[in-house]
């Protein structure tokens, strides 16, 4: 995810994952809460990633302590905009949906509790825990609420 340029003695650090139209589930509110979730993993991964070597510095940690800090806002705001969303239109798997936001919020809050325990190993898994929540679930599963409220 990086790429050197030798000339100038720099490397770049690309995007971890970038927003693309199939994430998109139509809901404009929706996918512009995805788009920020996107956003954030890519922000702490480059930040992440801008340190290098020097990852003992802990200069990884105030970027880190702030996307999970805006993980567990975006959790209560988008989750209840979903939950909401989804009741509204008697989404049938809502039940199972409102497990997997918990499963995120939980997972999400344990991270932020222990944060001062964090190494900078557990804070790439938690960018990749991210990157594949939005593979999994933004990807998949909130299509299908968009697919039966469309219906």
């Amino acid at each position: 995810m990086t790429t050197n340029n030798e000339s100038a003695g720099t490397y770049e650090v690309r995007d971890y994952i970038k927003w693309d139209n199939k994430y998109a589930i139509g809901i404009p509110g929706i996918d512009a809460q995805h788009k920020r979730l996107i956003e954030l993993c890519n922000e702490t991964y480059k930040k992440l990633m801008q340190g290098g070597s020097s990852s003992e510095s802990g200069a990884w940690k105030p970027p880190v302590k702030e996307a999970l800090t805006e993980c567990v806002d975006y959790a209560i705001i988008h989750f209840g905009t979903e939950e909401k969303l989804m009741a509204e239109a008697n989404y049938p798997d809502l039940p199972r949906h409102k497990k997997e936001h918990d499963k995120f919020t939980r997972k999400v809050q344990k991270d932020f509790e222990g944060f001062d325990e964090m190494t900078f190993t557990n804070a790439l898994q938690f960018v990749k825990f991210l990157y594949d929540w939005i593979l999994s679930h933004v990807a998949h599963e909130d299509k299908l609420i968009a697919n039966f409220i469309q219906k």
